[in-house]
C-alpha cells in the first residue's frame, strides 16, 4: 500500500465519520437538555394548555391511556408527586392518547385514580416521538424550570426514579444526577 492510498482511505474515513456525524446530530430525536418543543393540548375541560405557559416551574409530562394497565398502575405516583412537591413549583401534566373510542373513559379514570392535575386529550403518537420517548405507553418526561428536557422514562414509572428526578430538579442533590433515560418497556422474550 502506498502513501496516497492511506490518504486516501483516511480521507474516505474522514467522510465516513462526518457522514455518521451528521445522521447522529442532525436526524436524532429530542435528547436530555434540549429545549422541549412546543406542545399544547386541550385539557379535560376543554382550556387549552401549553407547555411554555410552565417556564419557571418544574414539569413533569406523563403521556398514558385509559385502556393502558401500566398507566393506571403508575398514576398514583403522579397524584403523589402533585401533593408533594405542587407547593414547590412541580406541575404534573398527563397527555392522554385515547382516540374517540375510549376519550369518554377519561372522566372516570381520573376520578378513580383521584388525578388532581390536568389531563390533556388528543395526544398521538407523534407527541410521545416529538419527545424522544418512542411509540409505547407509559412515558414520562421530566422538565426543568428552564423548559429544558432533563430525564425520560419509557414504560412503567417506579416512585423512587420520579422522585428522584423531581428532587433533584428541585434542587435536592444529596445522590449523583440521575440518568437521563430510564427504560422499562418491558423487552419481547
Amino acid at each position: 500500500m502506498t502513501v496516497s492510498d492511506n490518504r486516501s482511505n483516511i480521507r474516505l474515513s474522514g467522510m465516513a465519520c462526518f457522514s455518521l456525524l451528521f445522521s447522529v446530530v442532525l436526524l436524532q430525536p429530542v435528547w436530555a437538555q434540549d429545549a422541549a418543543p412546543a406542545f399544547e393540548l386541550p385539557d379535560h375541560t376543554g382550556q387549552v394548555q401549553r407547555l411554555e405557559d410552565y417556564r419557571g416551574k418544574v414539569v413533569v409530562l406523563n403521556f398514558w391511556a385509559t385502556w393502558c394497565g401500566p398507566c393506571a398502575a403508575e398514576m398514583p405516583i403522579f397524584v403523589d408527586v402533585q401533593k408533594r412537591f405542587g407547593a414547590r413549583g412541580v406541575v404534573v401534566l398527563a397527555a392522554s392518547l385515547d382516540d374517540d373510542t375510549t376519550k369518554a373513559n377519561i372522566p372516570e379514570f381520573m376520578r378513580k385514580r383521584k388525578m388532581n392535575f390536568p389531563a390533556l386529550v388528543g395526544a398521538t403518537v407523534d407527541h410521545l416521538q416529538l419527545f424522544g420517548i418512542g411509540e409505547a405507553l407509559p412515558g414520562t418526561v421530566f422538565l426543568d424550570r428552564e423548559g429544558r428536557i432533563f430525564s425520560r422514562i419509557l414504560g412503567e414509572a417506579k416512585m423512587g426514579d420520579v422522585f428522584e428526578r423531581v428532587e433533584w430538579l428541585l434542587g435536592e442533590r444529596k445522590r449523583k444526577e440521575p440518568k437521563p433515560l430510564l427504560d422499562h418497556i418491558p423487552k419481547p422474550r
